[in-house]
């Protein structure tokens, strides 16, 4: 959920190749518009604004993303794409399992929006991974619903700014 231009989910369909995991779905979920400007008081007080008004070369078209997979070859019937605001593509989706489900959606709103829509889709076991978790409106999406659905798993930091934690069995 947030893409850019495609490069983690061109990466991890590569991978299920290479891992003989063709049958598998990557489901590519985006706005495809740019980030949103903000509009909960948690992004506004933070005055994170990323949207392409602000940041022009922060936004990639559904074409621009598609064509990036079609340039490694990875475009393929079981690449999927999402158009469309977190809140409004991601509860109705029709996606049944997520084994791994990666967040880059940098705003507290779209980090919300992700996790209240496809969390209780992660399988036992599956990897959340949070893109953006350096970013305070994010880190606080995460760590609210993390506290409210009691979930104690470690969330462990990757890097500056990438966190995960893998789901209970």
């Amino acid at each position: 959920a947030g893409t850019w231009r495609g490069g983690c989910a061109i990466f991890m369909r590569a991978l299920q190749r290479a891992f003989g995991e063709d049958d598998r779905q990557v489901w590519v979920a985006d706005c495809f518009a740019g980030v949103p400007k903000p509009t909960s008081p948690v992004d506004v007080a933070a005055k994170l604004d990323l949207s392409a008004e602000r940041i022009p070369w922060i936004l990639a078209s559904e074409r621009e993303v598609r064509d990036n997979f079609s340039l490694y070859g990875m475009l393929d019937r079981h690449v999927r794409f999402l158009p469309g605001l977190f809140a409004d593509s991601l509860p109705n989706a029709p996606i049944e399992q997520i084994a791994l489900l990666r967040l880059d959606g940098d705003l507290y709103s779209s980090t919300r929006d992700s996790l209240e829509a496809l969390y209780d889709r992660v399988v036992p076991g599956g990897v959340v991974i949070i893109d953006d978790y350096a970013l305070s409106p994010c880190r606080q999406a995460v760590d609210e619903f993390r506290a409210e659905r009691g979930i104690s798993a470690a969330l462990e930091q990757v890097n500056w700014t990438i966190a995960h934690w893998r789901k209970p069995f």
